[in-house]
């Protein structure tokens, strides 16, 4: 590997495609963030899952699944393993009798409510390295790159 590369990297993040960058900083931050839901005994997604239930009482399966970007597979296995852990629970849908709807338990909103602040803390972590105007600038224009890769 080239000297480019800095010690220990395998890839030159900095000069790779935009992609590859982006992917880069959300592994970085979404590690961070798995370190601090560990002492819960959460995954990430466990806990995106949990977050979009309170803040949705009554959201489906189907409609969780573009929120959390995974398969439907998966989000049933997610809230299987939320459900047999106490956190959530299932009720029938009252309009679609082939559709559930998720709440969480009150162990599962007492945990939403315990570990909601932990992405702000990587968030201001971040905003540390940054000026408040470089800081808008960089959200806006992540911004904007979502709202083109929409349009697709």
């Amino acid at each position: 590997m080239n000297g480019d590369q800095g010690e220990g990297t395998v890839w030159a993040w900095d000069k790779g495609p935009l992609g590859r960058l982006v992917k880069t900083a959300y592994i970085g931050m979404r590690r961070e963030l798995e370190g601090l839901l560990k002492p819960y005994g959460i995954t990430h997604t466990q806990w995106s899952a949990l977050g979009i239930i309170d803040h949705y009482p009554g959201i489906t399966p189907s409609e969780m699944e573009p929120i959390l970007m995974i398969e439907r597979p998966s989000v049933t296995s997610l809230i299987n393993g939320l459900v047999k852990r106490g956190l959530v629970y299932r009720r029938d849908h009252p309009e679609d009798a082939r559709s559930k709807q998720i709440y969480l338990t009150e162990p599962g909103k007492e945990l939403a409510a315990q570990t909601r602040h932990l992405t702000q803390q990587i968030d201001d972590a971040v905003r540390l390295e940054f000026s408040p105007d470089e800081y808008e600038s960089l959200r806006s224009l992540l911004v904007r790159v979502v709202q083109r890769m929409d349009r697709k």
